[in-house]
Protein backbone atom coordinates (compact mmCIF):
# COMPACT_ATOMS: atom_id res chain seq x y z
CA UNK A 1 0.00 0.00 0.00
CA UNK A 2 1.30 3.59 -0.66
CA UNK A 3 3.14 5.10 1.70
CA UNK A 4 1.54 8.87 2.44
CA UNK A 5 2.86 11.94 4.35
CA UNK A 6 1.70 15.19 5.06
CA UNK A 7 3.11 18.17 3.30
CA UNK A 8 5.63 19.91 4.90
CA UNK A 9 4.56 23.26 6.87
CA UNK A 10 6.26 25.39 4.48
CA UNK A 11 4.99 23.82 1.49
CA UNK A 12 1.68 24.31 2.56
CA UNK A 13 2.21 27.74 3.39
CA UNK A 14 3.28 28.79 0.52
CA UNK A 15 0.23 26.65 -1.31
CA UNK A 16 -2.27 28.41 1.06
CA UNK A 17 -1.36 31.95 0.38
CA UNK A 18 -2.59 31.36 -3.19
CA UNK A 19 -6.06 30.53 -2.25
CA UNK A 20 -8.98 33.34 -1.13
CA UNK A 21 -8.97 32.46 3.03
CA UNK A 22 -5.21 32.67 2.93
CA UNK A 23 -5.74 30.23 6.90
CA UNK A 24 -2.73 29.39 8.58
CA UNK A 25 -1.23 26.11 7.90
CA UNK A 26 -1.84 24.67 11.28
CA UNK A 27 -5.45 25.88 10.80
CA UNK A 28 -6.15 24.29 7.71
CA UNK A 29 -4.78 21.21 9.18
CA UNK A 30 -6.49 21.07 12.06
CA UNK A 31 -9.97 22.09 10.49
CA UNK A 32 -9.29 19.15 7.64
CA UNK A 33 -9.02 17.08 11.06
CA UNK A 34 -11.98 18.51 12.82
CA UNK A 35 -14.14 17.56 9.57
CA UNK A 36 -12.34 14.14 9.02
CA UNK A 37 -13.06 13.41 13.36
CA UNK A 38 -16.93 14.29 13.01
CA UNK A 39 -17.57 13.00 9.99
CA UNK A 40 -14.62 10.87 7.74
CA UNK A 41 -17.33 10.23 4.94
CA UNK A 42 -17.87 13.87 3.45
CA UNK A 43 -15.08 14.46 1.50
CA UNK A 44 -15.67 17.74 0.10
CA UNK A 45 -16.84 19.34 3.34
CA UNK A 46 -13.39 20.57 3.75
CA UNK A 47 -12.60 22.03 -0.05
CA UNK A 48 -14.97 25.26 0.02
CA UNK A 49 -14.34 26.25 4.05
CA UNK A 50 -9.96 25.70 2.84
CA UNK A 51 -10.14 26.96 -0.27
CA UNK A 52 -12.36 29.27 -0.76
CA UNK A 53 -13.97 27.50 -3.74
CA UNK A 54 -11.06 28.15 -5.65
CA UNK A 55 -10.41 26.18 -9.22
CA UNK A 56 -8.76 23.15 -8.55
CA UNK A 57 -5.09 23.10 -9.11
CA UNK A 58 -1.51 22.25 -7.70
CA UNK A 59 -2.66 23.76 -4.30
CA UNK A 60 -6.01 21.91 -4.65
CA UNK A 61 -3.97 18.61 -4.97
CA UNK A 62 -1.74 19.47 -2.39
CA UNK A 63 -4.66 19.91 0.24
CA UNK A 64 -6.33 17.00 -1.49
CA UNK A 65 -2.55 14.94 -0.53
CA UNK A 66 -3.05 16.77 3.14
CA UNK A 67 -6.86 15.43 3.56
CA UNK A 68 -6.11 11.57 1.98
CA UNK A 69 -3.09 11.43 4.11
CA UNK A 70 -4.83 12.27 7.28
CA UNK A 71 -7.88 10.63 7.17
CA UNK A 72 -5.55 7.51 6.59
CA UNK A 73 -3.42 7.95 9.43
CA UNK A 74 -6.75 8.97 11.55
CA UNK A 75 -9.14 5.96 10.37
CA UNK A 76 -6.20 2.90 10.90
CA UNK A 77 -5.48 4.99 14.26
CA UNK A 78 -1.76 5.59 13.38
CA UNK A 79 0.58 6.51 16.39
CA UNK A 80 2.59 8.35 13.62
CA UNK A 81 -0.04 11.25 13.30
CA UNK A 82 1.13 14.27 13.19
CA UNK A 83 -0.19 17.87 13.40
CA UNK A 84 1.42 20.00 10.54
CA UNK A 85 3.21 22.69 12.61
CA UNK A 86 6.03 24.48 12.04
CA UNK A 87 9.79 23.28 12.88
CA UNK A 88 11.77 23.45 15.66
CA UNK A 89 14.41 25.75 13.71
CA UNK A 90 11.00 28.38 14.59
CA UNK A 91 10.86 30.80 17.89
CA UNK A 92 8.96 29.06 20.41
CA UNK A 93 6.18 31.50 20.24
CA UNK A 94 5.63 30.94 16.45
CA UNK A 95 4.99 27.12 17.52
CA UNK A 96 2.81 27.93 20.44
CA UNK A 97 0.31 30.21 18.26
CA UNK A 98 0.53 27.43 15.67
CA UNK A 99 -0.67 24.85 17.79
CA UNK A 100 -3.43 27.48 18.82
CA UNK A 101 -4.58 28.16 15.65
CA UNK A 102 -4.58 24.12 14.73
CA UNK A 103 -6.52 23.39 17.98
CA UNK A 104 -9.02 26.51 16.52
CA UNK A 105 -8.97 25.22 13.16
CA UNK A 106 -9.54 21.43 14.53
CA UNK A 107 -12.93 22.54 16.98
CA UNK A 108 -13.93 24.83 14.22
CA UNK A 109 -14.02 21.41 11.70
CA UNK A 110 -15.85 19.78 14.25
CA UNK A 111 -18.36 22.29 15.00
CA UNK A 112 -19.11 22.75 11.03
CA UNK A 113 -20.01 18.73 11.03
CA UNK A 114 -22.33 19.23 14.25
CA UNK A 115 -20.42 17.45 16.84
CA UNK A 116 -21.32 19.13 20.12
CA UNK A 117 -17.98 20.43 21.53
CA UNK A 118 -19.62 22.17 24.60
CA UNK A 119 -22.21 20.98 27.41
CA UNK A 120 -21.53 17.07 26.61
CA UNK A 121 -21.82 14.60 29.16
CA UNK A 122 -18.81 13.54 31.50
CA UNK A 123 -16.18 11.99 29.30
CA UNK A 124 -12.86 10.96 28.14
CA UNK A 125 -13.37 12.49 25.02
CA UNK A 126 -15.39 15.62 26.14
CA UNK A 127 -12.54 16.12 28.53
CA UNK A 128 -10.11 15.88 25.88
CA UNK A 129 -12.30 18.46 23.37
CA UNK A 130 -12.57 20.68 27.24
CA UNK A 131 -8.57 20.74 26.82
CA UNK A 132 -8.50 21.78 23.53
CA UNK A 133 -10.32 24.65 23.80
CA UNK A 134 -8.29 25.87 26.24
CA UNK A 135 -4.64 25.04 24.33
CA UNK A 136 -7.18 26.90 21.63
CA UNK A 137 -7.08 29.86 23.69
CA UNK A 138 -3.68 30.31 25.17
CA UNK A 139 -1.82 32.98 25.19
CA UNK A 140 1.21 31.94 23.19
CA UNK A 141 2.71 35.40 23.08
CA UNK A 142 3.48 35.07 26.99
CA UNK A 143 5.57 31.71 25.50
CA UNK A 144 9.18 32.58 26.36
CA UNK A 145 12.13 30.48 24.51
CA UNK A 146 13.63 28.42 27.69
CA UNK A 147 13.74 24.83 28.29
CA UNK A 148 10.99 24.68 30.68
CA UNK A 149 8.32 26.36 28.32
CA UNK A 150 9.76 24.10 25.36
CA UNK A 151 9.42 21.07 26.93
CA UNK A 152 5.85 22.07 28.29
CA UNK A 153 5.32 22.88 23.93
CA UNK A 154 6.64 19.89 23.06
CA UNK A 155 4.08 17.61 25.91
CA UNK A 156 0.95 19.83 24.41
CA UNK A 157 1.84 19.05 21.09
CA UNK A 158 1.97 15.62 22.42
CA UNK A 159 -1.49 15.49 24.09
CA UNK A 160 -3.24 17.14 21.20
CA UNK A 161 -2.19 14.11 18.89
CA UNK A 162 -3.56 11.93 21.49
CA UNK A 163 -6.61 13.88 22.34
CA UNK A 164 -7.39 13.95 18.47
CA UNK A 165 -6.96 10.19 18.41
CA UNK A 166 -8.94 9.83 20.80
CA UNK A 167 -11.59 11.67 20.08
CA UNK A 168 -12.07 10.17 16.65
CA UNK A 169 -11.99 6.61 17.87
CA UNK A 170 -14.57 7.64 20.68
CA UNK A 171 -16.79 9.17 17.34
CA UNK A 172 -16.67 6.08 15.56
CA UNK A 173 -17.67 4.27 17.99
CA UNK A 174 -20.92 6.25 18.95
CA UNK A 175 -21.44 6.03 15.34
CA UNK A 176 -21.24 2.69 14.77
CA UNK A 177 -23.42 2.07 17.79
CA UNK A 178 -26.03 4.50 16.32
CA UNK A 179 -26.86 2.21 13.02
CA UNK A 180 -29.21 -0.21 12.84
CA UNK A 181 -28.30 -3.43 12.97
CA UNK A 182 -29.96 -5.54 10.08
CA UNK A 183 -31.75 -8.71 11.12
CA UNK A 184 -33.70 -10.93 9.52
CA UNK A 185 -36.13 -13.74 11.18
CA UNK A 186 -36.52 -14.83 7.23
CA UNK A 187 -34.02 -17.87 5.87
CA UNK A 188 -32.82 -16.74 2.36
Amino acid sequence: MKSMSLPNYRELNQALSKTTLKLHPSQAHGLICGILTGNSHSAAAWEELVTGGKEKGKTHAMLQDLYDASLKQLDEFLFDFQLVLPTDAEDLPVRAEALTLWCQGYLTGLKFVHVQIVDRSASDMSEAINDLIEIAKMNYEDVVANEEDEEAYVELVEYVRMAVILIYQDIREETLAKKPVNSSNHLH
